[in-house]
């Protein structure tokens, strides 16, 4: 009688499968990763810079210099490439998508119905309030028409800030306004935009999309710097989504 060797192995083995790898989690630990390393080196090398010795050491002192120069230069176009590739994803032109900071839903009502509720916010803007925001006051004229002004106090983490809007466009699925305080925002050139597009006649898509219009190079320098390639984008976008679900929960609870 032959022996199978191969059957009898194949009985005895336990296949090992470590199945395929998910790549959203991968690419997520990897960018966290690449994350910390940047912010981790960027930490190391503006020590030694800020503590060698300008008399002694100016040499190894313009070498750390440099090397903070190249980190962030790197570190830059790794968030610029990031974006670009996931703007890619979305049909989206990649250099529109950096400079913006958006928040998206999908409600299951019409667009007509959405609408109708922020038209409802013309007689009550008190209602547009939740954990961390504190509702909308119309300072002049009235909410939806163009020229109004209107405040809202909002909290970003552990602090509060009080803000002051200018509505500069009004259309019939759309609501555009600036910020016109505090000055140091308003001199950012800051803009908010609610928009409200049809998905089918029972979904729609409201976007909620903050971005800038500063008048000068170094103005957008600084807004590049401040809103959109520092952990402030991550505190101003949790906050647009917070409002982009309030407003879902509100729309289809009706």
């Amino acid at each position: 009688m032959s022996l199978n060797l191969n059957h009898i192995l194949d009985q005895i083995t336990t296949p090992v499968s470590f199945g395929k790898p998910n790549t959203r989690q991968v690419k997520k630990y990897f960018k966290i990763f690449i994350n910390f390393n940047y912010i981790a080196g960027f930490i190391y090398a503006f020590y030694f810079f800020i503590t060698t010795s300008r008399a002694e050491n100016m040499f190894e002192r313009r070498l750390w210099a440099f090397e903070c120069w190249l980190i962030l230069s790197f570190y830059g176009l790794f968030i610029y490439l990031f974006y670009l590739e996931k703007t890619a994803l979305e049909n989206q032109r990649g250099l529109y998508r950096f400079m913006h900071i958006q928040a998206f839903e999908i409600i299951d009502q019409p667009a007509k119905k959405v609408i109708a509720w922020f038209k409802s916010l013309e007689k009550n803007p008190s209602k547009y309030r939740f954990d961390t925001h504190q509702g909308v006051e119309v300072l002049e004229g009235s909410l939806l028409k163009q020229g109004s002004k209107f405040a809202t106090r909002e909290k970003f983490l552990f602090v509060t800030i009080g803000l002051s809007f200018k509505t500069i466009k009004v259309e019939e699925n759309m609501f555009e306004f600036k910020v016109i305080e505090p000055k140091l925002i308003k001199k950012l050139g800051v803009r908010g935009k609610f928009e409200v597009l049809p998905v089918s006649d029972f979904q729609s898509r409201l976007d909620l999309i903050v971005y800038s219009r500063a008048k000068t190079f170094f103005t957008r320098i600084a807004v590049a710097l401040l809103l959109y390639l520092s952990p402030i984008r991550v505190i101003v976008s949790r906050q647009l989504f917070k409002e982009i679900r309030f407003v879902k929960k509100q729309v289809e609870s009706k």
